[in-house]
């Protein structure tokens, strides 16, 4: 029986988290929290997340009720693990994590997950604090039946923001390789190491059929969606260097959130990595630009 992890990028939609020289924390903690989800998945874990767009979970607008709500997903899909995102603010340096109590029976995990995302902008003081009850009292700690976790990857108003920028992608495998070694399942194979034979680890014909059903979805969609679905498109066609024939400016976000859900669901629906890559590549073009 596959562990059930429940995944929460911290804040979204109303509630934009620390903000800093033009960053956002829920969009940084999304972009971790999405790529962090199509690995554990490739491992064989079933992954539930607390949101995949920038909106709060249940759309609420305040911070009780949104709070509530990520641990009510929680707690009715019967998570083992729950991981909650976050970049932290106030004066500070690297990364620190937070357990319920000592940890439990998480408490190697949470040692793993914190040496690992540490390499990225060090650690801030002692690396895994209580944040149960008798500690810091993080309600999404606290209100979760599942062995929980809230990781801080770094300080958004410190020097450690250019390294979360420029080593975005690499949290997610860190963690991945944290939770894959704590339950003694194989660590995916990264895509530049599986598909060497490709071009920056996508397929030619992977990619233009994806280029294909963004096509598609334009015939139906509105004007926002057919130049989100362009923006992807042209995306794919620079990484692949295929011709471009028309480019339509940058997206709304309203239009980008609508094309990368239906790429997610359409990665769900894959059978093949190299198109579920294909994909994942577009949408992260779009989120790029959010």
């Amino acid at each position: 029986m596959p562990k059930v992890i429940c995944i929460d990028p911290g804040h979204g939609g109303y509630d934009p988290g620390a903000c800093a020289q033009g960053a956002r924390e829920k969009e940084i903690t999304l972009q971790i929290g999405l790529h962090l989800r199509d690995l554990l998945r490739q491992a064989g874990f079933t992954v539930v997340m607390t949101r995949e767009t920038d909106q709060s979970p249940g759309g609420w607008t305040r911070v009780d009720a949104d709070l509530r709500e990520r641990c009510r997903i929680s707690n009715l899909e019967r998570a083992d693990v729950f991981l909650s995102i976050h970049v932290n603010a106030g004066g500070g340096r690297g990364a620190e994590l937070y357990v319920y109590g000592d940890g439990g029976p998480i408490k190697g995990l949470a040692q793993s997950v914190i040496t690992n995302v540490a390499t990225i902008c060090g650690t801030h003081g002692r690396p895994v604090r209580d944040g149960g009850p008798n500690g810091t009292g993080f309600a999404v700690l606290c209100n979760t039946e599942a062995d929980a976790m809230l990781l801080e990857i770094g300080f958004i108003d410190s020097d450690d923001l250019p390294k979360i920028k420029a080593r975005i992608g690499e949290f997610a495998p860190l963690i991945t390789k944290a939770f894959c070694q704590f339950y003694g399942v194989q660590v995916p194979v990264s895509p530049a190491k599986e598909q060497q034979e490709t071009a920056d680890g996508l397929e030619r014909s992977a990619v233009e059929l994806v280029i294909g059903q963004l096509g598609a979805m334009t015939k139906t969609g509105s004007s926002d969606v057919l130049v989100a679905c362009n923006y992807a498109a042209n995306a794919l066609r620079r990484e692949m260097s295929l011709p471009i024939t028309q480019a339509l400016g940058v997206p709304n976000d309203r239009a980008a959130a609508g094309v990368i859900n239906v790429l997610s669901a359409l990665w769900m629906c894959a059978d093949k990595r190299a198109i579920q890559e294909a994909y994942h590549f577009a949408a992260d073009a779009l989120r790029s630009i959010r």
